[in-house]
Parts: C-alpha cells; sequence; structure tokens
C-alpha cells in the first residue's frame, strides 16, 4: 500500500502492522509480569492480589481484607508475649517518670490571665495550646507576642500601641 492508505488506516487504527506490533508488545508485557511472580516466590503474590481492586465485588475486597489481617497476625507474635509483665511497684515507678497531662481550657486573654495569677509559670500552666504558641515568655520576665511586641514587662501590662 501507498503511503497516504497507510496513514490514513494508521489514523482510524485498523493498520494490521500496529495492531500486531500492539498483541507483541501486550505479550511481552504479560511475560515480564509473569517472570517476575516466579521470581518473587509463591508465598508474596497470588493471583487475586493481582486484580485491580476496582475489578473486585464489595465481598472479594472484604475477603482480601481479612485474608491480608491473617497473614499479618501470623507474621508476629501476639501483644501480650512482645510486651513486658510489669510488676505493680515497677508500674509505680515508671508512670511516677511520665509527664502528667493537664488538661487547660480558654479563661480569658493573656492579659486577664496576668492580672488574676499574677505569677507566670502560673500563667504558662492555665494557658491554652493555641495561646501558648501565640506568646513567648522570656528569662527576664516578659511576655512578647508573635511580631516581637511587649505585652507585659515583668511589671505591669503594656498597652498596645495602635
Amino acid at each position: 500500500m501507498n503511503k497516504a492508505a497507510l496513514n490514513v488506516l494508521r489514523k482510524l487504527g485498523t493498520n494490521n502492522s500496529l495492531d500486531q506490533e500492539r498483541q507483541e508488545q501486550l505479550t511481552r508485557e504479560v511475560e515480564e509480569e509473569q517472570q517476575k511472580r516466579k521470581n518473587k516466590g509463591a508465598d508474596q503474590d497470588t493471583d487475586f492480589e493481582a486484580v485491580p481492586d476496582e475489578l473486585l465485588t464489595e465481598s472479594e475486597k472484604r475477603h482480601e481484607k481479612y485474608r491480608r489481617q491473617q497473614a499479618m497476625a501470623g507474621r508476629f507474635t501476639p501483644a501480650a508475649e512482645r510486651l513486658p509483665i510489669m510488676t505493680a511497684e515497677e508500674r509505680a515507678a515508671h508512670n511516677k517518670d511520665r509527664p502528667k497531662w493537664q488538661q487547660t481550657s480558654f479563661e480569658g486573654p493573656i492579659e486577664k490571665l496576668i492580672e488574676k495569677y499574677k505569677d507566670l509559670a502560673e500563667v504558662q500552666r492555665h494557658l491554652t495550646l493555641g495561646q501558648s504558641m501565640k506568646y513567648e515568655f522570656t528569662t527576664d520576665g516578659q511576655v512578647l507576642d508573635k511580631e516581637g511586641n511587649v505585652i507585659f514587662d515583668g511589671e505591669k501590662i503594656v498597652p498596645k500601641s495602635s
């Protein structure tokens, strides 16, 4: 065939040589995938895992999930065997060294907290997480906001300048 006819057939998608090339490429890909599976071993991949999730039904997905869970459970010893058994004294000593979590709630702006508690250490304990991220307490007793403006100079609250 002449080039123009081949070009038209190629655009239409009915070129036999292109179809053969596609088929050969597909065959090569399938053979490569089979070779990879043989190299991986039988225990790592099954035919069921090779199917994409989009093609599985809901019951097949559920089955695959539980099959994977059982496979993972067989790889590890039970948690009771892995975790150390602690006596009451050991547990008390362990818990003694752990930091205590203190729940905070918003009590008001930092100016109100400084007026109420007077001590900066106590003010820091009563700050919420957001407030503690917003303010910086310096070693010389000052409180600074994010921009570096002084909120408390160690003796009195500094009014905001406009």
